[in-house]
Protein backbone atom coordinates (compact mmCIF):
# COMPACT_ATOMS: atom_id res chain seq x y z
CA UNK A 1 0.00 0.00 0.00
CA UNK A 2 1.30 3.45 -0.91
CA UNK A 3 0.54 6.42 1.32
CA UNK A 4 1.37 10.06 0.76
CA UNK A 5 1.25 13.59 2.10
CA UNK A 6 2.34 17.10 1.11
CA UNK A 7 4.66 19.58 2.78
CA UNK A 8 3.26 22.48 0.78
CA UNK A 9 0.60 24.70 2.37
CA UNK A 10 -1.92 22.94 0.14
CA UNK A 11 -2.14 21.41 -3.31
CA UNK A 12 -5.25 21.16 -5.49
CA UNK A 13 -7.18 17.91 -5.71
CA UNK A 14 -8.55 17.94 -9.26
CA UNK A 15 -11.47 16.13 -10.88
CA UNK A 16 -9.26 14.81 -13.68
CA UNK A 17 -5.47 14.68 -14.23
CA UNK A 18 -4.28 18.00 -15.63
CA UNK A 19 -3.77 21.58 -14.47
CA UNK A 20 -6.87 22.81 -16.29
CA UNK A 21 -9.22 20.38 -14.53
CA UNK A 22 -11.50 21.85 -11.86
CA UNK A 23 -10.26 21.84 -8.25
CA UNK A 24 -12.74 19.76 -6.25
CA UNK A 25 -10.88 19.96 -2.93
CA UNK A 26 -7.42 20.45 -1.43
CA UNK A 27 -4.75 18.31 0.22
CA UNK A 28 -3.38 20.29 3.18
CA UNK A 29 0.04 20.20 4.83
CA UNK A 30 0.45 17.00 6.86
CA UNK A 31 -2.74 15.27 5.69
CA UNK A 32 -2.33 11.72 4.47
CA UNK A 33 -3.82 9.95 1.47
CA UNK A 34 -3.88 6.50 -0.09
CA UNK A 35 -2.64 6.08 -3.66
CA UNK A 36 -5.16 4.54 -6.07
CA UNK A 37 -3.37 4.73 -9.42
CA UNK A 38 -0.71 6.60 -11.39
CA UNK A 39 -1.03 8.37 -14.72
CA UNK A 40 2.13 10.06 -16.00
CA UNK A 41 2.76 13.05 -13.71
CA UNK A 42 -0.54 12.62 -11.85
CA UNK A 43 -1.69 10.45 -8.97
CA UNK A 44 -5.24 9.32 -8.26
CA UNK A 45 -5.72 9.45 -4.49
CA UNK A 46 -8.25 8.96 -1.71
CA UNK A 47 -7.87 11.42 1.16
CA UNK A 48 -7.74 9.40 4.39
CA UNK A 49 -9.64 11.99 6.44
CA UNK A 50 -12.84 12.23 4.42
CA UNK A 51 -12.54 9.81 1.48
CA UNK A 52 -12.38 12.52 -1.19
CA UNK A 53 -11.04 11.04 -4.42
CA UNK A 54 -9.29 13.03 -7.12
CA UNK A 55 -5.99 13.75 -8.82
CA UNK A 56 -2.86 15.49 -7.50
CA UNK A 57 0.40 16.39 -9.23
CA UNK A 58 3.05 13.94 -8.03
CA UNK A 59 5.87 16.52 -7.88
CA UNK A 60 4.20 18.18 -4.88
CA UNK A 61 3.75 15.08 -2.68
CA UNK A 62 5.85 12.70 -0.59
CA UNK A 63 5.20 8.94 -0.77
CA UNK A 64 5.96 5.94 1.43
CA UNK A 65 5.18 2.24 1.32
CA UNK A 66 3.23 0.59 4.15
CA UNK A 67 3.26 -3.14 4.75
CA UNK A 68 -0.12 -4.83 5.25
CA UNK A 69 -1.10 -4.78 8.90
CA UNK A 70 1.36 -2.03 9.74
CA UNK A 71 0.66 1.53 10.83
CA UNK A 72 -1.17 3.30 8.02
CA UNK A 73 -1.83 6.80 9.30
CA UNK A 74 -0.58 9.44 11.69
CA UNK A 75 0.31 7.91 15.05
CA UNK A 76 -0.49 9.81 18.21
CA UNK A 77 -2.88 12.70 18.78
CA UNK A 78 -3.54 15.01 15.84
CA UNK A 79 -3.55 18.78 16.19
CA UNK A 80 -4.96 21.17 13.61
CA UNK A 81 -3.89 24.65 12.57
CA UNK A 82 -6.65 27.05 13.63
CA UNK A 83 -5.17 30.39 12.56
CA UNK A 84 -5.49 31.48 8.92
CA UNK A 85 -1.76 30.79 8.63
CA UNK A 86 1.13 29.84 10.88
CA UNK A 87 4.82 29.07 10.36
CA UNK A 88 6.76 25.84 10.86
CA UNK A 89 10.44 25.13 10.25
CA UNK A 90 11.52 22.26 8.01
CA UNK A 91 14.75 21.32 9.79
CA UNK A 92 15.69 18.85 7.06
CA UNK A 93 15.79 21.53 4.36
CA UNK A 94 16.38 24.52 6.61
CA UNK A 95 13.28 26.26 5.29
CA UNK A 96 10.33 27.99 6.89
CA UNK A 97 6.93 26.88 5.64
CA UNK A 98 3.65 28.77 5.88
CA UNK A 99 0.80 26.38 6.64
CA UNK A 100 -2.92 27.26 6.60
CA UNK A 101 -5.84 26.63 8.92
CA UNK A 102 -6.70 22.94 8.60
CA UNK A 103 -3.09 21.76 8.34
CA UNK A 104 -2.23 18.68 10.41
CA UNK A 105 0.42 18.38 13.14
CA UNK A 106 0.88 14.82 14.34
CA UNK A 107 1.58 15.49 18.01
CA UNK A 108 -0.42 17.03 20.82
CA UNK A 109 2.51 18.06 23.01
CA UNK A 110 5.76 17.99 21.03
CA UNK A 111 6.99 21.07 19.18
CA UNK A 112 8.95 18.86 16.78
CA UNK A 113 7.91 15.90 14.64
CA UNK A 114 9.48 13.54 12.11
CA UNK A 115 7.21 12.86 9.13
CA UNK A 116 7.99 11.27 5.76
CA UNK A 117 11.74 11.72 6.23
CA UNK A 118 11.51 15.37 7.29
CA UNK A 119 11.91 16.91 10.74
CA UNK A 120 9.64 19.85 11.52
CA UNK A 121 9.57 22.30 14.40
CA UNK A 122 6.91 24.78 15.47
CA UNK A 123 8.23 28.33 15.60
CA UNK A 124 5.42 29.26 18.00
CA UNK A 125 3.22 27.29 20.37
CA UNK A 126 0.20 29.13 19.01
CA UNK A 127 -1.84 28.17 16.00
CA UNK A 128 -2.26 24.40 16.47
CA UNK A 129 -4.96 22.98 18.75
CA UNK A 130 -6.24 19.55 19.66
CA UNK A 131 -9.74 18.89 18.25
CA UNK A 132 -12.51 18.74 20.84
CA UNK A 133 -15.84 20.19 21.89
CA UNK A 134 -14.16 22.44 24.47
CA UNK A 135 -12.69 24.64 21.73
CA UNK A 136 -14.29 28.07 21.35
CA UNK A 137 -16.13 27.89 18.03
CA UNK A 138 -16.93 31.61 17.87
CA UNK A 139 -13.37 32.76 18.57
CA UNK A 140 -11.90 30.31 16.06
CA UNK A 141 -14.49 31.29 13.47
CA UNK A 142 -13.87 35.02 13.94
CA UNK A 143 -10.24 34.51 12.93
CA UNK A 144 -11.42 33.25 9.56
CA UNK A 145 -13.84 36.10 8.80
CA UNK A 146 -13.09 37.94 5.52
CA UNK A 147 -11.10 35.07 4.02
CA UNK A 148 -12.12 34.69 0.36
CA UNK A 149 -14.64 32.23 -1.00
CA UNK A 150 -12.77 29.77 -3.25
CA UNK A 151 -14.59 26.89 -4.97
CA UNK A 152 -12.94 23.69 -3.74
CA UNK A 153 -11.19 25.56 -0.93
CA UNK A 154 -10.86 24.14 2.57
CA UNK A 155 -7.85 25.99 3.99
CA UNK A 156 -6.89 29.24 5.66
CA UNK A 157 -6.24 30.74 2.23
CA UNK A 158 -9.91 30.45 1.27
CA UNK A 159 -12.98 28.25 1.68
CA UNK A 160 -16.08 27.08 -0.06
CA UNK A 161 -19.18 26.59 2.09
CA UNK A 162 -18.86 22.90 2.98
CA UNK A 163 -15.08 23.21 3.30
CA UNK A 164 -15.44 25.85 6.02
CA UNK A 165 -18.07 23.86 7.90
CA UNK A 166 -16.02 20.67 7.61
CA UNK A 167 -12.95 22.33 9.16
CA UNK A 168 -14.88 23.91 12.02
CA UNK A 169 -16.61 20.61 12.81
CA UNK A 170 -13.24 18.85 12.72
CA UNK A 171 -11.76 21.37 15.17
CA UNK A 172 -14.75 20.72 17.45
CA UNK A 173 -14.02 16.97 17.29
CA UNK A 174 -16.60 15.92 14.68
CA UNK A 175 -15.48 14.51 11.33
CA UNK A 176 -18.01 15.06 8.56
CA UNK A 177 -17.98 14.51 4.77
CA UNK A 178 -16.75 17.07 2.25
CA UNK A 179 -19.81 18.03 0.20
CA UNK A 180 -23.25 19.65 0.78
CA UNK A 181 -25.38 16.65 -0.05
CA UNK A 182 -23.33 14.30 2.13
CA UNK A 183 -23.36 16.70 5.07
CA UNK A 184 -27.12 17.28 4.81
CA UNK A 185 -27.76 13.56 5.30
CA UNK A 186 -26.15 13.55 8.74
CA UNK A 187 -27.64 14.07 12.19
CA UNK A 188 -31.08 14.92 13.50
CA UNK A 189 -33.42 17.60 12.16
CA UNK A 190 -34.10 20.63 14.37
CA UNK A 191 -37.62 21.86 13.68
CA UNK A 192 -37.72 25.18 15.54
CA UNK A 193 -35.30 28.09 15.67
CA UNK A 194 -35.82 28.28 19.42
CA UNK A 195 -34.19 24.84 19.72
CA UNK A 196 -30.96 25.54 17.80
CA UNK A 197 -27.60 25.23 19.53
CA UNK A 198 -24.09 26.32 18.72
CA UNK A 199 -22.53 23.91 16.23
CA UNK A 200 -25.78 22.99 14.46
CA UNK A 201 -25.54 23.06 10.66
CA UNK A 202 -27.98 25.08 8.57
CA UNK A 203 -28.57 24.10 4.93
CA UNK A 204 -30.06 26.26 2.21
CA UNK A 205 -31.66 25.38 -1.13
CA UNK A 206 -32.59 26.92 -4.47
CA UNK A 207 -35.88 26.97 -6.36
CA UNK A 208 -35.28 23.38 -7.49
CA UNK A 209 -34.95 22.28 -3.83
CA UNK A 210 -31.25 21.50 -4.32
CA UNK A 211 -28.93 22.10 -1.37
CA UNK A 212 -26.59 24.88 -2.48
CA UNK A 213 -25.21 26.38 0.75
CA UNK A 214 -24.32 25.51 4.34
CA UNK A 215 -23.18 27.33 7.46
CA UNK A 216 -22.55 26.63 11.12
CA UNK A 217 -24.65 28.25 13.85
CA UNK A 218 -22.92 30.24 16.60
CA UNK A 219 -23.88 30.64 20.26
CA UNK A 220 -25.98 33.77 19.63
CA UNK A 221 -27.96 32.20 16.78
CA UNK A 222 -26.00 33.97 14.05
CA UNK A 223 -24.40 31.93 11.29
CA UNK A 224 -20.80 31.62 10.13
CA UNK A 225 -20.58 30.77 6.44
CA UNK A 226 -18.61 31.33 3.23
CA UNK A 227 -20.40 33.15 0.42
CA UNK A 228 -18.33 35.82 -1.34
CA UNK A 229 -16.09 35.58 1.71
CA UNK A 230 -16.28 34.10 5.20
CA UNK A 231 -18.74 36.17 7.23
CA UNK A 232 -21.05 36.15 10.24
CA UNK A 233 -24.65 37.03 9.40
CA UNK A 234 -28.13 36.91 10.90
CA UNK A 235 -30.13 33.68 10.68
CA UNK A 236 -33.88 33.26 11.15
CA UNK A 237 -36.58 30.87 9.94
CA UNK A 238 -36.51 32.53 6.50
CA UNK A 239 -32.78 32.14 5.96
CA UNK A 240 -29.60 34.23 6.00
CA UNK A 241 -29.94 37.99 6.21
CA UNK A 242 -26.77 39.69 4.99
CA UNK A 243 -25.77 42.68 7.09
CA UNK A 244 -23.62 43.99 4.24
CA UNK A 245 -26.21 43.58 1.47
CA UNK A 246 -29.19 44.40 3.71
CA UNK A 247 -31.30 41.60 2.28
CA UNK A 248 -31.91 37.85 2.52
CA UNK A 249 -29.36 35.95 0.44
CA UNK A 250 -30.15 32.27 1.14
CA UNK A 251 -33.41 30.41 1.82
CA UNK A 252 -33.34 28.04 4.80
CA UNK A 253 -34.08 24.40 4.01
CA UNK A 254 -33.18 22.44 7.15
CA UNK A 255 -31.12 22.58 10.34
CA UNK A 256 -29.23 19.49 11.45
CA UNK A 257 -27.53 18.57 14.72
CA UNK A 258 -24.52 16.33 14.17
Amino acid sequence: MTKGTTFHAYIPIRFEPGNTSVMISQLLFGEEFTLIERSSNWLSISLDFDGTEGWVCKEFVELREIENGKETSISGPVCLASLPSTTVLDLTLGQQRIVPAGAVWNSERNNSVFWYGHSFELLSGEGFIKPGKSNNLREIGKRLVSLPHIPGGRSGFGFDGPGLVQLLCRIMGKNIPRYYQQQAELGNTINFMTEVKEGDLAFFDNEESEIIHVGIILDDGNILHSDTCVSIDLLDHHGIYSNEKEKYTHKLRVIKRI
